[in-house]
């Protein structure tokens, strides 16, 4: 991903994610080790579930953990994406 980051349109219309982009570095453990992790960042759609106590309109930003970077390889902010766990 360049470093220099385009404008996108996200639609409402798109049932998936949209992709927004990514983090990765080490943290702490409580036992003083270093440990990886690998983040990616998306859009998506609240879910359309109502019921007496809830109630949701629009999309939603998540942060997804992730085994590698390869997983967002390639990938470039307002890309829209499949997603499996």
């Amino acid at each position: 991903m360049s470093s220099e980051t385009k404008e996108f349109i996200v639609s409402t219309e798109y049932p998936g994610y949209v992709f927004l982009g990514w983090a990765m570095g080490k943290f702490e453990t409580k036992d003083g080790r270093r440990q990886p992790y690998y983040n990616m960042y998306v859009l998506s759609p609240v879910s359309t579930y109502t019921s007496e106590d809830y109630q949701a309109e629009g999309m939603k930003a998540e942060k997804k953990k992730c085994l590698s970077e390869k997983v967002w390889e390639g990938f470039e902010p307002g890309d829209k994406v499949r997603l499996f766990f």
